[in-house]
């Protein structure tokens, strides 16, 4: 708990001001509504699907399109915590040679490589040996890979291995090179001389090489005969070599070959049963026409990017990670949070994720949201997973052939689903939670009455305590300087006890102040205000089994608030309502 409390500290919460700071505007909290509750009969998402499906076929078509139609597939999956809501497949016209059998149309059953999204599976196995006791994310690697021990570098020119840990490897930080001697991207390499169209490295002005200047074929001894790129924890530097290293370890910890690791404590308890590291049947899955590492055996690189699976399997896996199926809510929240800045102020690096903030998905609003996200290419294939814990969603985009459609198909399913979501999630507030809430003893003069406002979630529009506006006390109290702005709720993810939600009020400026170069007018000061030990800052809602406000309860103010319906409480207008429909055999 420690380190997951100094992490969040750390990196969270710098990286929450500094994206602050840079976009100078109307200052709205993050995730001002809870996610919502999301199903295939959702209102409003069948008319957005079909509009997709027309869209990204239409387009599948056109020799228009930002991609190489004819000879590229691709299949996409959109999921909920609790389902799949959409999936939608293209078979290309032209396709590569298959051994065993004919081609078959693409469906969201048919195999994939996904390429570099299989290190999500290399870290969440490695947090699931840290959650067995069998290693620490602060491990130096030299613990679980001893080979590399005994060549830590005695000057800049080497390693210094001792200094690098699980996390760092993890999260991209280990400053190693991103491949060994023999790596990917070497130019010795035949296959990626192709890839580049020149067939020796010599015509394009590289010395030739001699007998000793052959790269290694044993990875180790290969990487640790190259210096490092950076210092450890410097800055971000992607390397594939830290994820090769990661399955080193895990093979040392666990006893088991990675394929064995990943299938008995990933794959098979989420019920992956098309998710695997040998290749599949060229018949189930896709295999474009250009160049492509479909038969390739990435071997000791399986760690880093040796899975195949599915649309639906890799949906299912986005579905388990965002329920916490096989981790802790406490580690997954962690787990989605950035280590490191890059070069542009809306990404980040994860643990391996690539985290995207922005401000652009909502027409209304100004609120930056956070994109979880990796994305993995080998020859021939292009592949992205996208996480929106805010709205508890992911999106898989997969591609076999031009992978320039892999960005277009994933920005034109955003574009149009994350308004139609947003749309439910302050319905679906509304409908749960605003209203006026008063007290049922009618001596004291006491309530509140909330309202959702557009994108900034739960307003309190009015605050009375025993006779009193507190509204404006609370006002006063939050910003002295009387700035406009308003009393929003936000959810804080807890409850007390069973059918009940945790909201906590803030005082949100309705502009951003300038102060310079550092701007300290940020939302990060919550609960300031108690009163004899309990916060005057939360809200207690209480649910009905429908998962309806009946009541609220004020801590700070030792009073519970009955919600209202024209007029009377929502306890008796339920009751109400029962006896009408009665006579009609509606209820029983």
């Amino acid at each position: 708990m420690y380190r997951v409390t100094a992490f969040l500290f750390r990196w969270a919460i710098p990286y929450a001001l500094f994206c602050a700071l840079v976009r100078s505007s109307r200052l709205e909290p993050a995730n001002p509504f809870p996610p919502p509750t999301l199903h295939q009969e959702s209102p409003g998402l069948n008319a957005i699907f079909e509009s997709l499906e027309d869209k990204l076929q239409d387009a599948a078509r056109s020799e228009s399109s930002p991609w190489i139609t004819n000879i590229t597939s691709f299949s996409v999956a959109v999921t909920s915590t609790s389902e799949t809501l959409w999936t939608t497949s293209y078979t290309a016209p032209i396709l590569g040679n298959y051994s065993d059998g004919s081609p078959t149309p693409m469906t969201d059953q048919s195999y994939f490589r996904i390429a570099s999204i299989s290190k999500v599976f290399t870290v969440l196995a490695i947090l699931l040996q840290e959650k067995a006791g069998n290693c620490s994310l602060r491990d130096p690697i030299t613990k679980h890979v001893p080979e590399l021990k005994d060549r830590a570098g005695a000057d800049t020119e080497t390693i210094e291995w001792s200094s690098i840990t699980l996390e760092t490897l993890a999260s991209q930080l280990s400053g190693i090179p991103r491949e060994s001697q023999d790596g990917q991207s070497d130019l010795t390499d035949p296959l990626t001389d192709r890839e580049h169209h020149f067939d020796n490295p010599v015509n394009i002005g590289l010395p030739p090489l001699g007998d000793g200047d052959v790269p290694p074929c044993e990875i180790i001894d290969g990487l640790t005969k190259r210096p490092p790129s950076f210092e450890p924890n410097y800055k971000a530097s992607y390397s594939n070599m830290a994820f090769v290293l990661l399955g080193f370890a895990l093979e040392n910890m666990t006893g088991l070959g990675y394929a064995d690791i990943v299938r008995s404590n990933i794959f098979d308890p989420l019920g992956m049963k098309r998710a695997t590291l040998a290749k599949p049947p060229d018949t189930e899955g896709v295999i474009p026409s250009l160049l492509n590492d479909w038969n390739t055996d990435e071997g000791t690189y399986g760690p880093t990017g040796g899975i195949y699976t599915t649309a639906s399997d890799l949906a299912l896996f986005a579905r388990s990670v965002l329920t916490n199926k096989l981790l802790d809510t406490t580690t997954t929240n962690a787990w989605f949070h950035p280590r490191s800045y890059s070069s542009s102020w809306s990404f980040a690096y994860g643990m391996p994720w690539e985290i995207f903030r922005t401000s652009d998905m909502l027409s209304d609003s100004d609120r930056i949201q956070t994109l979880v996200t990796k994305a993995g290419g080998l020859r021939g294939y292009s592949s992205q997973l996208l996480l929106i814990p805010e709205y508890n969603l992911g999106l898989v985009v997969l591609v076999a052939g031009d992978g320039h459609a892999t960005s277009w198909l994933r920005e034109e399913v955003l574009k149009l689903l994350i308004p139609a979501v947003e749309k439910i999630g302050r319905d679906q507030t509304a409908s749960k939670l605003s209203g006026s809430y008063i007290s049922s003893d009618a001596t004291i003069n006491s309530s509140t009455t909330i309202e959702v406002n557009g994108s900034r979630g739960l307003v309190v529009t009015s605050w009375i305590s025993n006779g009193t506006d507190f509204l404006t006390q609370f006002v006063n109290l939050s910003n002295p300087k009387r700035e406009p702005g308003n009393v929003q709720l936000t959810p804080s993810n807890i409850s007390r006890g069973n059918n009940t939600e945790v909201w906590r009020a803030e005082y949100v400026l309705n502009k951003l102040p300038s102060e310079g170069i550092v701007n300290t007018n940020l939302i990060v000061d919550l609960d300031s205000f108690s009163y004899a030990s309990r916060s005057l800052e939360e809200f207690v809602f209480e649910l009905d089994e429908f998962g309806r406000a009946m009541k609220v309860n004020l801590p700070g103010f030792r009073i519970t608030l009955d919600r209202q319906v024209d007029g009377e409480t929502l306890d008796a207008f339920d009751v109400r309502l029962r006896e009408l429909m009665k006579p009609l055999g509606l209820m029983h």
